[in-house]
């Protein structure tokens, strides 16, 4: 080691180095990476989670997002969401609520909301959050992720119950998410809120899933036989909202 070179500091840069590359490891995982002892990693992580330059998750470290920015994956901020025109046209045509969410780190962040009567956003509510594991926005993007990148989101997130049809177990999510991503799309059945029911397909932005758009109601609203029409009309509106946002980027 060169004589200027301070041991503690370099072990620490090369913790979140080794974070930055792989997204999100375990204490044991670090050490094997970096050929460290367990104490050494310990003492390093336990610092800089303190410091907030990394977060724990389960047994899972992670740089955190709001320090480490990616440059490349934050693109959709130069989107001005509430102009984008297919939400609208589908909003009107279905005279059903129309979200917009984006993934944005471990979350889901809703980008536009129109409801009754169809014509503006709902200001309220854009920039809130919407749960990955529970919600028909969150489930259908976790589906069609990447399955390296969907076990470390699933790794990063705590799955609690919000109602008695949540899926919070991940036994029984991971093979949901299965079927979500066979079918094309997802249905929150009253698992976030009771009484309302959601359905999802994704957005895709040069043929990466980036967020989804979703017709949200009552139970009686969207009713099960109604399901696969929606889909239908819900996938024209996701290839107009792509076709927008290509013209916007180029």
């Amino acid at each position: 080691m060169d004589s200027y070179e301070v041991s503690t500091l370099k072990k620490g840069l090369l913790i979140l180095d080794v974070l930055r590359q792989k997204h999100a490891l375990t204490l044991t995982e670090i050490m094997e990476e970096l050929s460290l002892n367990k104490t050494s990693v310990f003492r390093m992580l336990y610092t800089l989670e303190k410091m907030n330059y990394v977060n724990k998750y389960n047994k899972y470290y992670q740089l955190n997002p709001h320090i480490f920015r990616d440059e490349h994956l934050y693109w959709h901020q130069d989107i001005e969401w509430t102009s984008l025109v297919a939400p609208y046209q589908l909003a009107r045509q279905e005279e059903i609520t129309t979200y917009i969410g984006i993934l944005e780190d471990c979350e889901m962040v809703i980008k536009n909301v129109i409801r009754e009567p169809f014509e503006q956003p709902f200001f309220q509510a854009i920039d809130t959050r919407t749960p990955m594991h529970s919600s028909a926005l969150g489930k259908v993007v976790l589906a069609h992720l990447p399955i390296e990148t969907q076990h470390d989101m699933l790794n990063s997130i705590r799955l609690h119950p919000l109602t008695s049809k949540t899926f919070y177990d991940y036994g029984l999510l991971i093979p949901h998410l299965q079927v979500i991503k066979a079918q094309g799309y997802a249905v929150d059945n009253e698992e976030t809120n009771l009484g309302k029911c959601c359905i999802a397909v994704p957005i895709y932005v040069n043929k990466e899933v980036i967020g989804a758009i979703a017709l949200h109601g009552s139970t009686e609203q969207i009713k099960k036989a109604a399901i696969r029409s929606f889909v239908k009309k819900l996938v024209e509106a996701s290839k107009k909202l792509t076709a927008e946002i290509d013209y916007l980027l180029t």
